[in-house]
């Protein structure tokens, strides 16, 4: 934790998470509909774990509704639901705003790999300390919090 970028390199080169990064940053550009997506399970799959939604991997139809509203304004699906990670992650694929362009962006490319590796670093931390885990989402989500209802909503902030 004293050098985070240190950690997030030894995470990247490590050959499960590489494997899977190099497949996601080669496969995602091809992406043009939601459908596409959807369809390519190792490259919906690990989207879904970079924005911390790893457990809602199933729920295509639900996904499919954030993606296809996207974010543009406050009565969308993703705005109106509490978990903002649903927010991020349609921000990051703005199918409804750029359309076949959505797969191209920085924060749908690197930006969701650098996702991906915080993500599996704060697993594998967490498999061997629990409180290291803690400490690490807590690090990356700290800045975010802007309201004490935010920190009550978020069961990992509310732990620490």
């Amino acid at each position: 934790t004293k050098d985070m970028g240190k950690s997030l390199t030894q995470v990247a080169t490590q050959p499960d998470v590489s494997r899977e990064t190099d497949y996601f940053l080669s496969h995602i550009g091809n992406v043009k509909t939601i459908d596409d997506f959807l369809k390519d399970y190792r490259l919906y799959s690990y989207a879904m774990k970079a924005y911390g939604l790893s457990d809602m991997t199933y729920a295509k139809a639900f996904m499919r509704k954030v993606l296809t509203e996207g974010v543009a304004n406050k009565n969308t699906f993703a705005n109106k639901l509490t978990d903002t990670r649903y927010r991020e992650f349609a921000t990051a694929f703005n199918f409804a705003a750029l359309g076949s362009n959505a797969t191209k962006t920085v924060q749908a490319t690197t930006g969701t790999a650098t996702h991906y590796v915080t993500q599996t670093m704060e697993q594998k931390a967490g498999d061997q300390n629990e409180g290291l885990r803690l400490a690490l989402y807590f690090t990356r989500k700290a800045s975010t919090v802007t309201t004490a209802y935010q920190v009550l909503a978020d069961k990992a902030l509310t732990q620490v």
